[in-house]
């Protein structure tokens, strides 16, 4: 989704070698999907409203303690995926990477490049090796997009 790639992480201020490299770690790309956390709808396949309405339900039910990521920039938390809703929707693949991308960039202003990206992952060194695999990445699209 290049197009809405590009819109999205220049109106949140994050740069897109970043951006991409993001999603490559997330969904292989860009993929709206759900993700695969041992919990509810895990692995569901594409996200379109109806099922996204459908898990919403269920997660509600839970108390928000079932969780699972969502779209591009899979949303995992719960608050998260509501952000998405009051703009348009997390199924949305547009309005799902504007959200991921300002908590990413929120995260880089506020800790720093590497911490900030853990950051959006979790933390420790699970969350270390996932900034090192993003970085990885934007290095590679700073060269392609050059």
């Amino acid at each position: 989704m290049p197009y809405r790639t590009v819109r999205a992480a220049s109106k949140e201020g994050l740069e897109l070698a970043l951006a991409c490299g993001f999603l490559m770690i997330e969904t292989g790309g860009g993929t709206n999907e759900f993700g695969h956390d041992p919990t509810i709808y895990i692995g569901a396949g594409v996200v379109t409203k109806k099922k996204y309405l459908a898990y919403k339900r269920e997660r509600i039910y839970s108390g928000n303690t079932l969780m699972q990521g969502v779209g591009p920039m899979q949303l995992t938390w719960w608050s998260t995926q509501d952000e998405a809703d009051a703009i348009g929707g997390c199924w949305n693949p547009y309005k799902n990477m504007i959200i991921g991308f300002r908590h990413a960039h929120e995260n880089i202003e506020r800790d720093g490049l590497h911490a900030g990206i853990a950051a959006y992952n979790g933390s420790g060194p699970a969350a270390q090796a996932y900034a090192d695999r993003v970085l990885a990445y934007a290095e590679h699209f700073r060269q392609v997009l050059a």
